[in-house]
């Protein structure tokens, strides 16, 4: 008796998927008798098929790595210029730190021209201080690394400040750096 008889009585048994279920598309009882197939091949397996398999070596550490995503908080400064007093200056917006921590609600928190790249969302930044202003639980530290090491990037907040922080656009008047009379001068001299 060779495998096709095998397999003619398996599918004629009462647990057979050909037999218990019926189709008007014929495709769907083709498929039910690959994978009734399928299940009748797994059960005529046994251990001593699998004698002669050996495990293949785990892969070598030298195939080139995908570099991975930037999971650490950077700082960078921000790209918005605006002209005071006929002269060009980054844009500064106050720290969401100091905002925060102030101890007078009348005295204004510092400006500060650095965001983190990692808690902005799209065009609304998360301004934070890169030089050290404040001394939080007995440490010297600044708003970038209160922001991150302390409020876990804003999610755990203390309660005793009683406040949230809200993250906004920028203004319509945020420009893109706009060249000195010296760089405009020094080009004309080169032509």
């Amino acid at each position: 008796m060779g495998g096709v008889d095998v397999y003619d009585q398996l599918r004629l048994q009462t647990y057979s998927l050909l037999t218990s279920t019926k189709f008007k598309k014929y495709y769907k009882s083709l498929f039910l008798g690959v994978v009734d197939l399928g299940l009748n091949q797994l059960l005529q397996l046994k251990l001593e098929d699998f004698g002669d398999v050996v495990a293949t070596p785990p892969p070598s550490g030298q195939k080139r790595k995908r570099p991975q995503l930037q999971l650490t908080p950077a700082v960078e400064q921000s790209n918005d210029w605006v002209i005071v007093t006929g002269v060009q200056k980054r844009r500064q917006r106050l720290c969401k730190v100091c905002a925060l921590l102030r101890a007078d609600c009348k005295k204004i928190s510092f400006a500060t021209t650095f965001f983190c790249k990692r808690c902005s969302i799209d065009d609304a930044k998360c301004w934070l201080c890169n030089t050290i202003r404040r001394q939080y639980k007995g440490v010297a530290k600044t708003c970038f690394e209160i922001w991150h090491d302390d409020f876990d990037c804003g999610q755990n907040l203390p309660a005793t400040l009683g406040k949230r922080v809200v993250l906004r656009r920028p203004g319509k008047k945020a420009g893109a750096h706009k060249k000195t009379r010296r760089k405009l001068e020094l080009r004309e001299g080169e032509r």
